[in-house]
């Protein structure tokens, strides 16, 4: 039973993830707009694509193949990577200061990194 929930969770998260994957490599100025950027010329428009864009694509598409393939291990770098941004958006708010937006993100960043960390753990240990 734990297994189904973990695969149903890591799937709605994979999507959340591809979204602003597609959003940020076919629709740059999209992206731009909903984080506030201000990309300078064809290589600001780029780093958006590179930089933003192709790592969400990646996550989801790893986190889609570990569910499906019950392969769980492969979940543990998505969720640290999840994980890292979320400590570096509560430190970028403690130096920069906090807005409604951020701790929203902070907040399903926390959830993405103990969802995916636990279903990196879990079905190791119960032998799934």
């Amino acid at each position: 039973m734990i297994t189904i929930l973990l695969r149903i969770a890591v799937v709605v998260l994979a999507l959340g993830m591809l979204l602003p994957g597609v959003v940020g490599v076919f629709r740059p100025e999209r992206l731009a707009e909903a984080l506030a950027l201000e990309p300078q010329g064809a290589v600001g428009w780029v780093a958006i694509r590179v930089l933003v864009g192709a790592p969400y694509i990646a996550m989801g598409l790893v986190a889609l193949y570990a569910a499906a393939r019950r392969h769980w291990a492969l979940l543990a770098p998505v969720a640290a990577i999840e994980g890292v941004m979320a400590l570096v958006r509560i430190g970028s708010g403690l130096t920069e200061g906090f807005e409604a937006a951020s701790v929203g993100a902070i907040i399903v960043e926390l959830v993405a990194c103990l969802v995916l960390s636990l279903a990196a753990i879990l079905p190791a240990r119960s032998g799934r």
